[in-house]
Formats: C-alpha cells, structure tokens, sequence
C-alpha cells in the first residue's frame, strides 16, 4: 500500500487477504496503543441469498442469546480480565501522573481493555453468523436498549431508587450488546423481522396463557395453567419466533430444530458457561 508522504508500505494479516478477489476502494491508517493498523475496504460480490422458508426466533438476555431451537449461546467468562483492569486502575491512582510507572500502567490498563472489547465483539460476530446460518428469517425483539440502559439516578428532587442494582443491570446489558448484535444480524441474513416484545417471557409457547407468575426465576419458566416447564429465554424464543414467523400453531422446541445445529454446538464448546 502506498501512503502519502511516506511512501510504499507492506502490510501483514495473519491468514493473508480474505478479499483477494475483491476490488480494494479505500484505506485508513490508524494508531492505537502505539502500534499502527491498515484498515482496507474491499468490494466484493455478494450472492443473493434464497429463502428457503425457515426461521429461528432470537432472545436476548444479559450475557447470553437463546435461540428457538433450543440452545443458550453464553457470552464468555471476562472475569479475570476484569479484575486485571481494575488491577491497573488502582496502580494508575498510586503512581503520579506523567511518571514513567503511570504511562506503563496506563498502557497496560488500555491494552487490556481493547481486550476485553476484541473478546465481546469476536464472540457477537460468531453468535450473529451461527444464527444467520440456521434460517433465512431471523426474528428477533424490537428493544428500546438507549431506554432500557437509562439512569435510574433520578433527580435532587426526585432521587431514583435501586440505583447502584439498575447500574449494574445497564452495565450488564451494554457489555452484551444488543444493538450491535441485531446490527449484524441484519446484514447477515436473509431477512430480519423485528417483533413487539411485550409479554414474550410471560407467555407459555404450548398454551399460551399469559401470567407473571409463570417465569419464577430469570432461568425457571413454569406454566401455571397447563404445567409447562421449559428455560425461560428459550420459551422466549419460541414466542418470537411464532409471532415473527405467523405461525398459528404451537409446540416444543424439539420440533424447530435446524439443520446447523452442529455449529451451534461447536460455538457453545468454545465458549462454556
């Protein structure tokens, strides 16, 4: 690549070009963390894909998505990454500002926090093509994430209540990603309906009968009308999958499963509970 006022430069990616077919159209330099990154964009032909009249309804939850076939994809454990953030933080607060100690901290903090968003983002990227796989229809909620991840702080007249458990929550929510995962699933796959999400987690998939009661806990789905007992993001799906789709009738999960389970699978592997 040939770079303004500095002349030919050769780049490197590990695993070569995936675009050597494609027409380069435009380049950015950037710097991050000291080092410096080409990032080239390519046009290339994409084949239409045909419907082939299969769905699959997607629940997304605080660090994990279940899908209408029956399977939790589960966000992968950052704790210790975490913690070392923190680690870093700290040592930041102890060294002044601008000595050699602090910058090296500081570098350190920064490089473990793009890893954490390299982690999250790698693991939304799979999730949103395993899923784009398994059905041409992908259903999915119509969430108000900017409202749900709002402040609970309130104001000095009016001071909110359950502020640091609603913080909590909103970071939980941010951390998973909805909005970008739902951004990659539209251009993934063949089609991509949004649902209302009112009532989705309270409705029973076999009999339909809308109760509160019914989900007992965040994981516990128990009907209180027919005995229904199933995960609670999974009956989840099955409602938006049914409301998405137009089915009429109902049933288990069972019944939905898709021919790409197997990479389902394999992507669970990788990322256990």
């Amino acid at each position: 690549m040939y770079i303004p006022k500095i002349g030919a430069c050769k780049l490197r990616r590990k695993g070569g070009n995936p675009y050597s077919d494609g027409k380069p159209k435009q380049a950015r330099v950037l710097k991050r963390r000291g080092k410096w990154y080409a990032v080239v964009t390519y046009e290339v032909d994409v084949p239409e894909r045909a419907d082939d009249g299969m769905a699959v309804g997607v629940d997304m939850n605080v660090g994990q998505v279940a899908t209408s076939t029956g399977h939790l994809l589960v966000m992968p454990n950052q704790k210790r990454l975490i913690a070392r953030r923190r680690r870093y933080q700290r040592m930041m607060n102890r060294r002044k500002t601008g000595s050699k100690r602090y910058r090296r901290a500081k570098r350190m903090h920064a490089k473990t926090t793009a890893k954490l968003a390299n982690q999250k983002k790698d693991w939304r990227h799979k999730v949103s093509r395993v899923i784009a796989n398994s059905a041409h229809t992908v259903v999915v909620e119509d969430l108000n994430t900017k409202g749900m991840t709002r402040s609970a702080k309130g104001t000095a007249a009016q001071p909110g209540k359950h502020v640091n458990a609603k913080a909590g929550l909103n970071r939980e929510i941010q951390n998973t990603g909805w909005s970008q995962l739902r951004a990659m699933l539209d251009y993934k796959a063949g089609r991509l309906v949004a649902v209302n999400p009112k009532h989705t987690s309270q409705t029973c998939h076999v009999c339909g009968h809308v109760d509160a009661r019914n989900r007992r806990t965040q994981a516990e789905f128990k009907c209180v009308q027919c005995g229904h007992e199933s995960h609670a993001d999974i009956n989840a799906a099955l409602n938006i999958w049914a409301s998405g789709s137009g089915a009429t009738g109902r049933g288990r999960a069972a019944t939905l499963v898709g021919p790409t389970i197997r990479q389902i699978d394999m992507l669970t592997a990788a990322y256990p509970v």
